[in-house]
């Protein structure tokens, strides 16, 4: 009997080469590995869902030899972009939710919330995924806003995407912030319940599914007691994952923290509950004190930062963006979209470097880039496995096209790429070594019919909640 050839070892009829499934070439390979080597004429070998090598291209073809070829171009490969922070949920409510913070009598995402059902989820997170795989990202953390979690680890894996879950709405406390709002139905503030339910997601670490994790999240904004804190800290340490929650959005909501929390800035008061560790992936943080920015830079946690969010609400006008001077103490900040509704995937990078530049701050493309990827890995908890072109991580990666005018003329990569085309020039998407978006088409999916799952849904919860959809211009009607 012929010995079993493991797929670490494959190798070619003559013993030369070894059978790789998928080889790229002619590659400007931005590995960020810990040194942030370049090939820039590169090659990456991928063998099932795993990196098997990276380099340069006259090395990596000697060594390896598949049926599948694919030419970048001598374009940029690098890895697929991670946004640590998005609710799909709330997707298909674009459009709705004014995009006027003055407007009167609007429509809430907590009425929006109240009206899905889970085919609802289902299709909104449908929609979420092809918006964010076509603008080059591969993962996506769901921030605990999903009544029914399973809707949108189904939605990922048919397209083929990876996404981090949590339990939906741990929360035990009405906030000031919330009390105009309605109660969601689904959702309500009960200790009993938030204690019944955190933790409940983390069995999909033990699965074999690669593409869907679990860690623990709070919804945060003064929501959750000191008790459910301390509770949520212990799982997830326990579980090794980490900690997510919104925080110190607005100066109000961090005032009311800081009352609650001993009369003191809320975040030195977390600190020595021992909250503020590596494992605590913090959202917004807009609001961060003198006194607050050493324990943060002392725990080695992570920020998602939403720099859109910042300036919709006009929040520079009320504190000043501490991110840059967090990035240049080391600190791991990254970004998240959050909602699209009056941007989408790839446009968070240009508004956080001017954000830095009316500051009289700097962050250089390259320091997004990280954000993007290594620095979004970390902010997961899922460094180990994604967020760099690496012999024995996953095949997570962007090939992009040169064949478009913002990708001219090719003198600063990384500065076009991030500043200027964005993603505009994603080519080719992979996840976990299966192309899933090619050339402009989808490989699992028919983009089309969940376009109109989307226009469907909408159009269903805008009626049940009795939302006529309005133009400011006249609207004559068609003639036949």
């Amino acid at each position: 009997m012929l010995p079993k050839i493991s797929s670490e070892n494959k190798k070619s009829i003559s013993g030369k080469r070894r059978v790789c499934d998928i080889l790229i070439k002619n590659a400007y390979v931005i590995t960020m590995d810990r040194n942030r080597n370049i090939y820039p004429s590169g090659a990456i070998a991928i063998d099932n869902d795993i990196i098997t090598a990276v380099g340069s291209e006259r090395g990596i073809i000697s060594k390896f030899k598949t049926g599948r070829i694919i030419d970048a171009g001598g374009a940029p490969v690098h890895p697929g972009f991670i946004d640590a922070h998005y609710h799909t949920s709330i997707h298909l409510a674009r459009g709705v939710i004014s995009e006027n913070p003055s407007a009167k009598n609007k429509i809430s995402y907590f009425d929006w919330f109240n009206a899905l059902e889970d085919e609802d989820e289902y299709n909104s997170a449908l929609a979420s995924c092809v918006e964010m795989v076509r603008n080059g990202y591969t993962t996506f953390m769901e921030p605990g806003t999903v009544f029914e979690p399973s809707t949108v680890a189904e939605a990922a894996e048919a397209i083929g995407m990876r996404v981090s879950l949590s339990d939906p709405f741990i929360w035990d406390t009405k906030p000031e912030s919330l009390k105009n709002l309605p109660i969601l139905k689904r959702a309500p503030f009960n200790k009993k319940r938030a204690f019944k339910k955190i933790g409940q997601q983390l069995k999909r670490n033990a699965s074999k599914n690669p593409l869907v994790t679990a860690h623990i999240c709070l919804y945060g904004c003064n929501s959750a007691s000191e008790e459910l804190l301390i509770a949520a800290n212990e799982i997830a340490k326990k579980s090794d994952v980490i900690l997510n929650t919104h925080h110190n959005f607005t100066p109000e909501e961090a005032e009311s923290d800081d009352s609650r929390f001993g009369k003191m800035h809320n975040l030195l008061y977390l600190d020595k509950l021992g909250i503020l560790t590596g494992r605590s992936t913090f959202v917004h943080m807009n609001v961060i004190r003198d006194d607050e920015m050493q324990p943060i830079i002392d725990s080695g946690m992570s920020i998602v930062w939403v720099p859109g969010n910042f300036q919709f609400y006009s929040l520079g006008l009320k504190v000043r963006s501490r991110m840059a001077e967090l990035l240049n103490q080391r600190t791991n900040v990254t970004l998240g979209v959050d909602t699209a509704k009056i941007w989408t995937f790839g446009e968070m990078e240009l508004l956080a470097y001017l954000i830095a530049r009316q500051n009289g701050e700097y962050i250089s493309p390259e320091k997004i880039f990280e954000m993007r990827t290594i620095g979004a890995s970390q902010a997961l908890g899922l460094g180990k496995n994604i967020g760099s072109i690496e012999q024995h991580k996953k095949a997570d990666l962007i090939i992009r096209t040169n064949k478009l005018p913002e990708a001219q003329p090719g003198a600063n990569i990384i500065q076009e790429m991030m500043l200027v085309s964005r993603s505009k020039s994603v080519d080719t998407v992979i996840v976990n070594g299966q192309i899933i978006y090619r050339k402009g088409e989808f490989t699992r999916v028919d983009q089309d019919l969940i376009y109109e799952f989307a226009r469907h849904t909408s159009r269903r919860i805008m009626k049940k909640i009795k939302y006529e959809p309005k133009m400011k211009w006249p609207l004559k009607k068609k003639i036949i």
